[in-house]
């Protein structure tokens, strides 16, 4: 599948098809084993959810955050699923290295009074460690909170110490990932630290075999592949735009 292709799904298929199943995302609690993270369910299945239970459903319509003890059905809840899924699409298809190179960020003029969420599901956040699945070697972009001044980030490799500097101007959030010098391959480990971090992070790539054709598979790759950060910033971008309270016994 192209990139456009991709980006044509998202953007016009975002109101049916972007969607298309409930999947459990995250689960705690004394049922988590029957509500796995990555678990598919019919609109009008039950739920039924002890005392210390929450499960968090991602949802056509947004998530669903359930807490026990209560019985649910899919079947209710609100939201409006073009829009939350729209704003979503917007946030998984939005990545390429050209925006990068120029440090363009609409969203950078306003964000002067609070500390601004990661944009895109594949900006590699420089304060963030862990494993981190890669939708596009050839577009990686390294992203960073604070862009109030100039700034630099120190990759290291920790095979053999060897460290490549990357610099973000005044103003920029967005930074091409050294591609020629540090290759985004599946299994590669190299630490980060910001001039304006106060500890270094160890990222693990794993690249996808293939982008992702739709919400559901996005969501189902982060999870499979134990991508963590990314699924919980996917997780706080759909609550953010849904706006729906959590379900409560």
């Amino acid at each position: 599948m192209t990139k456009a292709a991709f980006g044509t799904i998202l953007l016009f298929g975002a109101g049916h098809a972007a969607m298309a199943q409930n999947m459990v995302v995250r689960s705690t609690g004394p049922s988590a084993s029957s509500y796995p993270a990555g678990k598919k369910m019919a609109n009008d299945a039950k739920i039924s959810l002890k005392a210390q239970d929450q499960v968090t459903i991602l949802t056509p319509s947004g998530t669903r955050v359930l807490k026990g003890p209560g019985n649910y059905s899919l079947a209710q809840g609100g939201g409006s699923a073009s829009s939350a899924s729209g704003r979503l699409s917007s946030f998984i298809n939005n990545r390429g290295s050209s925006r990068a190179r120029t440090g363009a960020v609409r969203s950078a003029v306003s964000a002067a009074v609070e500390t601004p969420s990661n944009p895109n599901l594949w900006f590699l956040d420089v304060t963030k460690g862990g494993k981190f699945c890669v939708a596009d070697p050839d577009a990686l972009v390294v992203w960073r909170p604070d862009y109030t001044g100039s700034a630099t980030a120190s990759i290291v490799e920790p095979k053999n110490g060897n460290v490549t500097e990357i610099a973000w101007r005044k103003g920029s959030a967005l930074k091409a990932w050294p591609k020629d010098v540090l290759p985004v391959v599946d299994g590669a480990n190299y630490r980060l630290l910001g001039s304006s971090v106060q500890q270094s992070v160890e990222v693990n790539f794993i690249v996808l075999g293939s982008e992702p054709a739709d919400l559901d598979d996005a969501a189902a790759m982060l999870i499979e592949n134990g991508c963590d950060g990314q699924l919980d910033l996917l997780v706080e971008t759909v609550n953010a735009n849904s706006g729906d309270p959590a379900d409560q016994g």
